[in-house]
């Protein structure tokens, strides 16, 4: 009898440090571990990837969240974006996303992308169109197009993809954390928890630096 309450004890002694050790995110639930890394841009921090699509109506939602979010990361982690590329005008909307950064204009104007698309119902389906978008930013249409097109636009592009594809995403907004983790909304249970178990990750990378 004497035993048996010192195990009980002992076991009542322990169960607060078990609790309080226990990890708040479980691997294969909120997120989940890439069998094959995919590799990032940051060398020397931790990267926090996010594929989108600007016609993705989650996407949109969340962007201005996420906008907010990236400005709070610490020094030692980084941010970009990954345009997803299922479909032809997924594509296409990813080559304008990297000719937008090619052509050096102000980070703004993916918003504004995200606007026209959503809230003025234009489609920015074809290249002409996008030409025409852009061209109220000072842009000529000969400009764009050579931006468009180029090496240095089709070579990201197809980074982005490998990223996507690498990481077995299928749906997006999607997080993938230093290359290792894949983290979904519909996993993680919302956008809000998503962003939270994108730090927690983040925190268990510079653990293990």
């Amino acid at each position: 009898m004497i035993k048996q309450i010192i195990i009980l004890f002992a076991v009542l002694l322990l169960w607060p440090l078990t609790v309080l050790s226990a990890e708040p995110y479980q691997e294969g639930v909120q997120y989940h571990r890439l069998d094959t890394p995919v590799p990032t841009q940051s060398s020397n921090k931790i990267e926090v990837a996010e594929a989108f699509w600007y016609g993705c109506p989650h996407c949109y939602r969340l962007e201005p969240t996420i906008e907010a979010w990236k400005r709070t990361l610490p020094d030692y982690a980084s941010f970009r974006k990954v345009p997803a590329q299922f479909r032809p005008v997924w594509k296409s909307h990813g080559q304008l996303y990297f000719t937008i950064d090619a052509l050096k204009l102000n980070p703004s104007v993916h918003e504004d992308v995200f606007n026209a698309i959503h809230k003025q119902g234009r489609k920015l389906a074809t290249q002409e169109e996008m030409a025409k978008f852009v061209s109220r930013y000072g842009v000529k249409e000969a400009a764009f197009n050579k931006a468009y097109k180029s090496f240095g636009v089709r070579n990201q592009l197809r980074q982005a993809d490998a990223v996507v594809r690498g990481s077995r995403i299928n749906g997006v907004p999607a997080l993938v954390v230093n290359g290792k983790y894949r983290i979904s909304a519909q996993s993680a249970g919302g956008n809000a928890e998503m962003l939270k178990v994108a730090e927690y990750l983040i925190e268990k990378e510079r653990a293990q630096k």
